[in-house]
């Protein structure tokens, strides 16, 4: 392993490649890295982390001792030869390699799902998330205890598999080996107390089966203050009353059949083409375990939301309600409603603060895919469900479309179905060059062919037509325009319910110079989706140029708000630069143009909105800095490129436009 090793499970640990140990004392230094650690790849921003970890200093106070902190870790990795951190003006983000991290290789391991992989995230799996860590702040602590149930989950769930797949391939020496150590970190946990009392009398050990009972009765009731579950007990009864040749014959293969754990295949739903998803209750903090009140009103929410989403199987309500409790495990759960994916919460309440962690956890793995923080004052309350709700189904919508693109990248291309062509050809479409833009339309022309009346998949491929137009086959605008028009149609008249068909029809609709009628789809997209950031990104884009300035930047503050890390978060970006430029508010559209160019996938169009911002901000170096990116790229790019793409800008912005371009190496 290269690089020094970053331990977080069982106790915190930092050591050098050569196993030497890094000496970092400072608990809030400590938490620190383990919170940039867990974010990875994302970076975690300088004020996110000055509020978490010194939430009761003053801001500048707060920033400074995060500074201090940040140069104890880079003195660190000065040491062991390998930065621990990135940073710059705004992030912060982690330089460990992720097989230097146990909690980050648990999670691949747990997801890559293999016998071999368990062995390996199992082994990992020493004990609880920071044990010996104490908060010093209800922000990170709330993180912290949501962070240790999350990989108290995410160990149960490996552990499960682990111990079915050893009773499967029948070594019995591993379910023991395995069971053990899944209850030397949940000693209450009944389903490794049921495995070893089958395995018990299997060896026709029934008295150490029925002495393996009283360890799990007296674990339950110490740990827990509750009996053993029905299935528990009913296991020792089968153990007790049959004859001891009959044990042996009838527990070798049998399985438990309770609510959540009758798990034989052919018990086991089958899951949906559709990317399915179970929004279970939210649990409160400190209050009543049965549920109820505002925690129970947001799931539901969130729930009625997604499930009016087109393309997401969700589970009703009152199957998915009936799994309540932090240690359910998620495999489990997962297998018993047949779904994907879950979604799931938490609610803590202080005074007149309330914090909502939510997770967005594979079910099959037990792989947290997602999770976010929401911070509110307890005023309006049903204004804040209806806020936090609308959030919150936009961010799961947005994480299950990611996840669905990186499952279908891993399917041979011999392999794909119609769903995981189509999921493929997205992932290829957002990367915005000419290659991938042509493997993206012949993905969805290969799902048309098992699936002719995907309004999707129209609206895929008109989406590859208007990047043709806009981007990469300028020569060709019109006939790109009238295919991604034509597509855009089809896609409405297959599915006029669909916020992504009417998307695809008012990009197309600017695309012909029909602006009002574009905004006019794109509101109607949005309409049908409240949470549907791309349709209010779209709407941004389009009023940004030779519309309403103003509700330009709002719809862009609307799209930002329910997808900061949206794969077109650049143009997102853009759109604003666009916006202020309409408002002859140059610095700020300078400011917007350099975020947008720093963004994954930022196109040649979006390097030209930050190099003219800042010519005309007076930025002249940077501006020029911008141009020879331009040119390495595309190396003929002009004024007039940029104009015919973005072909309804203002008269007043075009003029200026071409009066700054040739000063910073971009003639007209």
């Amino acid at each position: 392993m290269a690089g020094p090793t970053l331990r977080l499970l069982g106790g915190f640990s930092l050591a050098d490649a050569g196993g030497r140990i890094l000496p970092l004392r400072g608990r809030n230094a400590q938490l620190l890295l383990a919170y940039v650690a867990l974010s990875a790849p994302r970076p975690v921003s300088r004020e996110r982390l000055a509020a978490l970890l010194w939430e009761d200093c003053e801001d500048r106070r707060a920033l400074h001792s995060l500074r201090q902190c940040l140069m104890e870790l880079r003195h660190l990795g000065e040491q062991a030869g390998h930065d621990l951190i990135r940073t710059d003006r705004n992030e912060v983000s982690l330089a460990l390699p992720p097989e230097c991290v146990d909690g980050v290789m648990v999670e691949r391991l747990a997801r890559e799902g293999t016998a071999e992989s368990l062995r390996a995230a199992a082994d990992l799996c020493t004990g609880p998330l920071l044990p010996d860590a104490e908060a010093c702040a209800h922000g990170i602590d709330d993180w912290l205890a949501g962070e240790r149930a999350r990989f108290a989950r995410l160990a149960a769930g490996i552990f499960a598999r682990l111990t079915a797949s050893c009773e499967t391939e029948g070594d019995w020496d591993g379910v023991a080996s395995t069971a053990e150590r899944w209850l030397a970190l949940d000693p209450a946990c009944e389903e490794a107390h049921r495995a070893l009392m089958r395995l018990h009398a299997r060896n026709g050990r029934r008295s150490d089966a029925v002495q393996q009972y009283r360890l799990c009765a007296e674990a339950v009731r110490r740990c827990l203050d509750a009996d053993p579950e029905e299935e528990t007990v009913e296991l020792l009864h089968g153990i007790r009353d049959r004859p001891p040749a009959a044990t042996v014959a009838a527990l070798v293969a049998e399985r438990p059949a309770g609510l959540l754990l009758d798990l034989s295949r052919s018990s086991r739903p089958v899951l949906p083409d559709r990317p399915s998803l179970a929004v279970l209750p939210f649990g409160t903090i400190g209050g009543p375990s049965e549920g109820g009140g505002f925690a129970d009103g947001v799931a539901a929410d969130v729930l009625v939301r997604l499930s009016r989403l087109r393309s997401l199987f969700v589970i009703a309500r009152g199957s998915s309600f009936r799994f309540r409790g932090t240690q359910i495990d998620p495999c489990t759960v997962g297998r018993a409603l047949g779904v994907r994916y879950l979604a799931t919460g938490a609610i803590r309440t202080d005074g007149h603060r309330l914090r909502l962690t939510v997770e967005l956890v594979e079910a099959e793995s037990g792989a947290v895919m997602w999770g976010d923080i929401y911070d509110r004052r307890l005023d309006a309350v049903f204004d804040l469900q209806d806020e936090l709700a609308s959030r919150i189904a936009a961010a799961l919508d947005d994480e299950i479309e990611a996840a669905e693109m990186r499952r279908a990248l891993t399917v041979p291309p011999s392999s794909l179905d119609g769903w995981s062509a189509y999921h493929r050809g997205l992932w290829h479409m957002y990367r915005f060059t000419r290659d991938d833009n042509e493997t993206a339309r012949g993905l969805f022309q290969q799902a048309l062919r098992t699936d002719p009346l995907s309004a999707r998949l129209h609206a895929g491929l008109s989406f590859t037509h208007f990047q043709d137009a806009f981007l990469h086959r300028t020569g060709q605008r019109g006939i790109e325009a009238e295919h991604a028009y034509r597509f855009a149609e089809q896609s409405v008249s297959l599915d006029e319910r669909d916020p992504t068909s009417h998307l695809a029809l008012g990009r197309a609709l600017w695309l012909l110079g029909r602006q009002d009628e574009a905004v006019e789809e794109l509101s109607l997209a949005v309409g049908l989706n409240p949470n549907f950031a791309l349709g209010h990104y779209s709407l941004a884009f389009v009023q940004a140029q030779g519309g309403d300035a103003r509700a330009a930047l709002s719809a862009a503050d609307v799209a930002q708000r329910l997808s900061p890390f949206d794969p077109l978060l650049f143009g997102m970006l853009g759109a604003r630069a666009l916006a202020c430029l309409n408002l002859k508010e140059h610095a700020q559209a300078a400011l917007w143009g350099d975020r947008a160019a720093r963004r994954p996938n930022a196109h040649v169009h979006i390097q030209a909105i930050a190099a003219f911002s800042n010519a005309l901000a007076d930025r002249r170096e940077e501006a020029g800095g911008y141009a020879r990116r331009i040119k390495e790229t595309a190396p003929s790019y002009r004024c007039d490129d940029f104009l015919a793409a973005f072909h309804t800008l203002t008269p007043s912005v075009v003029d200026l436009i071409r009066r700054v371009g040739p000063s910073i190496g971009l003639p007209s």
